[in-house]
């Protein structure tokens, strides 16, 4: 067969996507022209459909040595040099097209997408203009400009008059996106979706159900993104994170080692599966790509907490929480650790606290941590329980499954039945309702965390829901109820005595936390609860006017291992 011929055929084959049979022939030819600059010019298209745009690049400049027509050889050169951020040569390889051809409005349009990314505005509208000017029905060009100068009305209408091209629709999905009306951007990239097979149509969709934490979906689109770009460090690092892939960690990582937040994810995913060490060396990496992070602190403290260096531990926490005082996953984490430290130096602890509650007085995990150390069961911390649940809302059904949270199990032992109203104080997830519900009662939820009840109203087990205050709902409330529910919640409630008054004479279930046997009453414990002396709770339920009282002891849960004892009190008028 003819070099011709042979050329022909693999046009054929790259023009049908069959890329490597392709390839194969065109090094065929090329071993024996090895200068042939029509060969080597497909051989970087082939390159850079496999988004290997390096090598492309190598491809394009051997072509242009021996090319008689060196046009579209610049153009393929010029792309390939942008998408790899070589932005000053891919500039003057589009000068060159220019040169070669003035009224080429795609080098016009692409040099303006460049001159944007170096962040020369006034160039890069005045390149959009130049290619309007050879084509005013540009659309690539016009959308550009629109989007750059911020005229949505102009980009609205560009669309209004192309309604079936999706790049209109892609940067106005962008727009509602940046604006966090995550709907209506869905509504814009579906329908460009539909119009255009494109990666970065696929990939802002994803990030869209990310927004609405919708992870199933995001998967799903962040994998058709990968398709299509098999390179994409975003969708990897992002299926990575969502499906907890090794693999995709290690290609995000080979492809951008000194992404920052490739090495923190992926140490997250080895702390997680507690291979401490592994994740140690994550994080040391990316100290060395940027120190100055507070995140990066609080990770590698989590790793020294469960190292037992409460100390090592703490230091990070607190550099952590003064760059960032309003992040209350670190507050979280700094009250956790002073915990486990004051278990084994108590004094130590307490210093440390009354440090961080000087350096932070209006933080209510600071307030609440000192508090609980100095045992002060008069200091009222507004808030502590509302953000505490709001940030363990989404783990906090797994959680009860891993502490081995036992009292709806010895509700469920006692054989006790939930018929007509019931009144769930303090519902949380829903965990109660779905427990004890039966087809002739009907539930009521109250709690403090939002982020707990919008769990519980997913699961469509109450006839409504309600946020706030269990005490202020009891007084505002006009409703009878046969049975109120208040498990778990006088652990974190200062000024209870009028609850079970309120609360009579519904028959009402709860439960307490055991005080040590030298308290009478109430005692704060270092955990941050309230624990109760169950005489104390039992003489409080008689003066309500309850007649009835039957008290259970049991084990409420594990905390560090050990048991947490607790009393269930099923109290009838």
């Amino acid at each position: 067969m003819s070099f011709d011929l042979m050329f022909q055929k693999a046009n054929e084959l790259y023009s049908s996507g069959a890329y490597n049979q392709a390839e194969n022939i065109y090094r065929q030819i090329l071993s024996f022209a090895p200068e042939n600059a029509d060969v080597l010019n497909m051989l970087g298209l082939i390159a850079a459909e496999k988004h290997e745009h390096n090598e492309a690049v190598s491809y394009f400049y051997k072509a242009l040595k021996n090319a008689q027509n060196p046009l579209p050889i610049y153009f393929n050169l010029a792309v390939s040099l942008s998408l790899i951020k070589k932005y000053d040569e891919a500039v003057e390889a589009y000068q060159n097209v220019l040169k070669l051809s003035p009224n080429t409005k795609e080098a016009y349009n692409n040099l303006g997408g460049i001159y944007e990314k170096k962040q020369n505005n006034a160039k890069a509208i005045e390149c959009y203009k130049k290619a309007l000017k050879i084509d005013p029905n540009d659309i690539d060009a016009a959308v550009n400009l629109a989007v750059l100068e911020k005229n949505e009305a102009k980009l609205a209408e560009i669309h209004e008059q192309n309604p079936t091209s999706p790049l209109p629709l892609y940067y106005l999905a962008l727009s509602e996106f940046d604006a966090g009306h995550f709907d209506k951007a869905l509504e814009f990239a579906l329908q460009a979706d539909k119009q255009d097979e494109a990666y970065d149509i696929k990939n802002l969709i994803a990030q869209i159900y990310l927004k609405q934490e919708d992870k199933t979906n995001a998967a799903k689109y962040f994998h058709r993104a990968l398709l299509i770009n098999p390179q994409s460090f975003d969708a990897l690092l992002n299926l990575a994170i969502l499906e907890e892939n090794e693999t995709f960690f290690l290609k995000a990582l080979s492809l951008a080692p000194d992404s920052f937040e490739a090495h923190i994810s992926y140490g997250d995913f080895l702390y997680k599966n507690r291979r401490n060490i592994e994740a140690m060396e994550e994080y040391h990496k990316a100290v060395l790509i940027d120190s100055d992070q507070a995140a990066l602190s609080n990770n590698v403290a989590l790793v020294l907490k469960d190292m037992g260096d409460y100390k090592g531990a703490l230091d990070l926490l607190m550099n952590a929480f003064l760059k960032t005082p309003q992040d209350n996953d670190i507050a979280i984490n700094m009250a956790e650790t002073l915990i486990l430290l004051y278990q084994e130096e108590p004094q130590n602890a307490l210093e440390i606290a009354r440090l961080w509650e000087k350096n932070a007085p209006e933080n209510v995990f600071a307030e609440q941590t000192l508090a609980s150390f100095e045992n002060n069961t008069e200091k009222q911390v507004e808030g502590y329980a509302e953000r505490l649940f709001d940030k363990f809302a989404l783990m906090y059904d797994e959680r009860m499954k891993q502490i081995g949270y036992n009292v709806l199990n010895k509700i469920k032992e006692l054989n006790l039945s939930f018929e007509g109203n019931v009144l769930d104080l303090g519902c949380g997830t829903g965990l109660a309702a779905e427990t004890l519900k039966s087809k002739n009662s009907r539930w009521t939820g109250v709690d403090i965390s939002e982020n707990m009840l919008k769990i519980a109203e997913d699961k469509k087990l109450y006839e409504s829901l309600h946020q706030g205050d269990a005490q202020q709902f009891l007084k505002d409330n006009s409703k009878t109820y046969d049975t109120i529910l208040c498990l778990d919640v006088l652990e974190y409630i200062q000024n209870y005595e009028n609850i079970f008054k309120l609360c009579y004479p519904a028959r009402l279930i709860l439960t307490v936390e055991t005080a040590p046997e030298n308290i009478k009453t109430v005692a704060l414990s270092a955990q941050g609860r309230y624990q109760h002396n169950p005489v104390y709770i039992e003489k409080l339920l008689q003066d309500a006017g309850y007649q009835t009282i039957n008290a259970h002891t049991l084990t409420l849960r594990k905390e560090n291992g050990k048991d947490v004892d607790g009393a269930l009190f099923i109290a009838k008028a």
